[in-house]
């Protein structure tokens, strides 16, 4: 025997506070742009990357991509002119040599955002891809934190 339950007032009335509520639907989200997890990885590393924090090394590497945990790419330069030539952020890049524990030497290029000011532009630019695919913009305070990570202006040898 089953009771057919009537939806109470308090539970309808309780169903229409979605509407009120600024906090997007979940459902309604969708997943960060490469170009957005890009820059929040460059501006979480504001000592710069290079091809070895960013070479992925199997196809579950791609997976982790979005989840603010790790950016992989196969072609970390063609990221940075992207974020450079078409979204205006200075991004420096400097050679670092490296030598693997078996003696072989070689030049990886460490990417850098220049300053507060091109960090400033990378949150902006973030929050408008967030706000374009349904996220809340990241909170006023860890903006600033990252932002304040980086040098005043961009120090040029």
């Amino acid at each position: 025997y089953l009771m057919k339950r009537n939806n109470h007032p308090a539970q309808v009335a309780d169903s229409d506070i979605r509407m009120v509520d600024s906090t997007p639907d979940p459902m309604d989200i969708k997943p960060p742009y490469k170009v957005e997890t890009f820059s929040l990885y460059m501006l979480t590393h504001p000592d710069g990357i290079t091809a070895l924090d960013t070479n992925a090394r199997t196809f579950e590497d791609f997976e982790k991509n979005g989840t603010g945990k790790q950016f992989y790419t196969t072609c970390l330069h063609t990221d940075v002119a992207k974020l450079r030539n078409q979204y205006g952020v200075d991004v420096s890049g400097e050679p670092v040599k490296y030598i693997s524990r078996h003696g072989y030497s070689t030049t990886f290029t460490n990417y850098r955002i220049t300053d507060r000011k091109a960090a400033a532009r990378a949150v902006v630019l973030v929050n408008r891809w967030r706000t374009e695919r349904g996220e809340c913009h990241l909170p006023a305070e860890y903006s600033q934190q990252l932002i304040n990570q980086f040098p005043d202006t961009a120090n040029l040898k």
